[in-house]
């Protein structure tokens, strides 16, 4: 431990986020909490107001999904300086610096399991790579690189153990690292998912958070998942809130947010009923 704080000084700690730069600051500093790294590297199109010790680097906008895939596959490996590097993006960060393992610097990548591919490890929306993968990448010459966690370790992945000897993480190892789509059983490292934000953030740090997304980000499927998740542990008061912002995303997203509301069952949320309360009727 370093200022008790984890030593991950020989790892580098990366996000790529050219939209929200607010959004992966936070992430970034709730990794920095807990850990202190070789280097904490920002990429992102334009300077921000951010503090020193984040430092931005900047590139073109990354406009879509398969841009970021590209520049995660072709270029990361060129700006890092790290043995390893912690990828983290705006909706994922350390959750418990105690729950780092040894055994996580074994791997040349290890990332959430899966749970609707073949192969089991893994997302890479938080994720930790080695430099060895980085300097074997561009030998492989991959030609479709999105998505980018789905090419390193299913598409390519048997090349990638057969010829070069990567070694991916097992399941067990991996999710004891993050969770994402698959529940976790115990405590992990960290996590990705706005949608799991409501099992790491209590109600005070996620409705601070919530002023800090705009429409777009609370009109997607995942804030949707977060509202059913909010409501399934029976917070129903942030329930509510994220439902309200949703009621401006034109006539189908007033529909949806209605539909949930009666699911959730508004009265009890709008009146603070106590989790011991009948519960309504689940969301689906």
């Amino acid at each position: 431990m370093h200022n008790d704080k984890l030593d991950l000084r020989n790892i580098s700690l990366v996000c790529v986020e050219t939209r929200y730069p607010e959004l992966a600051s936070f992430a970034i500093e709730r990794c920095l909490a807990g850990a202190a790294f070789k280097e904490c590297l920002l990429f992102t199109s334009r300077l921000h107001d951010l503090p020193p010790h984040i430092r931005q680097v900047l590139i073109a906008p990354i406009e879509s999904v398969e841009a970021y895939s590209a520049f995660m596959v072709h270029e990361l490996g060129a700006h890092f300086s790290g043995t390893h590097v912690l990828i983290m993006q705006w909706d994922s960060f350390i959750v418990d610096a105690r729950q780092w393992q040894s055994a996580f610097l074994d791997c040349d990548y290890i990332g959430a399991p899966w749970s609707h591919r073949p192969v089991a490890v893994g997302n890479g929306g938080f994720s930790l790579r080695s430099r060895r993968l980085y300097e074997v990448l561009p030998q492989l010459a991959i030609e479709q690189p999105h998505p980018e966690d789905y090419a390193i370790c299913e598409l390519h992945g048997d090349r990638l153990r057969a010829d070069f000897g990567i070694r991916f993480a097992d399941a067990s190892l991996a999710s004891s690292f993050a969770f994402e789509g698959i529940l976790p059983t115990g405590p992990t490292l960290g996590f990705h998912g706005f949608f799991n934000f409501g099992r790491v953030l209590d109600d005070a740090e996620l409705t601070g958070y919530l002023l800090l997304c705009d429409d777009a980000i609370i009109h997607t499927p995942a804030a949707r998942g977060l509202i059913k998740q909010l409501y399934r542990s029976g917070r129903y008061r942030m329930t509510a809130r994220v439902l309200r912002r949703r009621l401006n995303g034109g006539a189908a997203m007033v529909a949806d947010a209605c539909l949930l509301a009666l699911r959730a069952g508004w009265h009890a949320l709008t009146r603070g009923r106590s989790r011991t309360a009948a519960l309504p009727a689940q969301l689906s």
